[in-house]
């Protein structure tokens, strides 16, 4: 199979069901929205989204209403959330519609924003699987999986490392063994097209992935690849690191010729996990399972795996069964969560008290509101 893009004809018009619809979803339409259409977003501009409704072949743009930028799930609205839309106006035609409400998440891809703002950033919403890439060669680092496999983690999807680059090294043993210790493993080049039908079964009909990643190692070309098209632009090799330059701007939901959905996202500089559930380490232990397994033998409950006696990891690392720097990692990125939780809970706190007191406000001109009109 040529990994080359080849020209398509348009694409068919999607139904609600092909973009991911379901009965879940219908559950939490209202009485009162019941006139609403359903739409699924694929890009995002500050007050404006692109949408896909259902039986259409692209997205269009539409408006977001204030209240539902207000009122989105965490870290704002993002690619793949599921949106109800209406007229713009009373009055106005079928085609001028606007976003009313964005619809709960089954999961979401979040980060902490770039820089030093403990505020949730929405990657991508309503995904099945995560597809974390990364280069063979100049761009891999175990390190840096590991940090992306715990924001997977607390997403609620399922992890994928992605491999790209294949042809540019002459053998891939090493690193897909290295890579295989971390989660389940996709070798792929999308210049000579290895790998492209797995990763084509990864999203069948009806599901979403999300490729995620560092700038310049490959998502682009493997975007071009499975939609059989230039989608995106994909940036030169550059011969000293073996890596693409920067190409990808925005985040964009596309439709796979006779598979499901797929987001592809800008590269990211910085990957700050998002704590989502109730303790950091919950969602660290998901993405070390083998270090957290062996944590739970040793010998003290408070083990800090160190000097103690008995301590199961020590004894690990010394016998070569276990990588010290994945301790290391495992233990960084635990911190890292725990010194983030703080911070995290009084934006949680202040996000409240803001949804509050709108709610106040809203009832108070509601009264005034009644109030007049008697």
């Amino acid at each position: 199979m040529s990994g080359s893009v080849q020209p398509s004809d348009p694409p068919p018009a999607l139904s609600l069901e092909e973009l991911g619809w379901t009965g879940a979803l219908a559950s939490h339409v209202t009485e009162a929205e019941a006139a609403l259409r359903p739409a699924r977003v694929a890009s995002v501009y500050s007050a404006h989204v692109d949408v896909w409704l259902g039986d259409t072949s692209s997205p269009r743009m539409v408006s977001l209403r204030g209240r539902a930028m207000r009122d989105a799930p965490e870290g704002g609205v993002a690619v793949g959330d599921w949106a109800l839309v209406g007229p713009a106006s009373e009055g106005a035609g079928s085609e001028d519609v606007v976003v009313e409400r964005i619809l709960p998440r089954r999961t979401a891809f979040v980060r902490q924003a770039a820089g030093e703002r403990s505020e949730p950033q929405a990657i991508a919403a309503n995904v099945d699987r995560v597809l974390v890439v990364t280069s063979v060669e100049g761009d891999f680092n175990a390190r840096r999986l590991e940090r992306y496999l715990v924001a997977v983690a607390t997403s609620g999807a399922e992890g994928i490392i992605v491999l790209a680059k294949a042809d540019l090294i002459a053998e891939a043993n090493e690193v897909v063994a290295e890579a295989a210790k971390l989660a389940p493993v996709l070798l792929t080049s999308a210049r000579s097209g290895l790998g492209l039908d797995e990763l084509r079964a990864q999203i069948p009909r009806g599901t979403t992935a999300a490729m995620v990643g560092s700038s310049g190692v490959g998502k682009s070309a493997l975007v071009n690849a499975l939609l059989g098209r230039s989608a995106q632009h994909e940036g030169a090799v550059r011969e000293y690191d073996k890596r693409g330059r920067h190409t990808t701007t925005k985040r964009s939901l596309f439709a796979v010729p006779g598979g499901g959905l797929l987001v592809d996202t800008p590269g990211m500089r910085e990957l700050k996990p998002w704590q989502a559930g109730e303790s950091p380490d919950d969602d660290v232990e998901s993405a070390f399972a083998d270090v957290a397994a062996l944590a739970a033998s040793c010998k003290y409950t408070d083990c800090r795996h160190a000097e103690e006696p008995g301590c199961a990891i020590r004894g690990a690392v010394e016998a070569g069964t276990l990588d010290a720097a994945r301790v290391a990692s495992w233990q960084k990125l635990e911190r890292e969560l725990s010194e983030r939780k703080g911070r995290q809970d009084v934006f949680a706190q202040l996000q409240e008290k803001r949804r509050a007191a709108r709610a106040g406000a809203i009832a108070l001109r509601k009264r005034l509101s009644t109030k007049r009109g008697r």
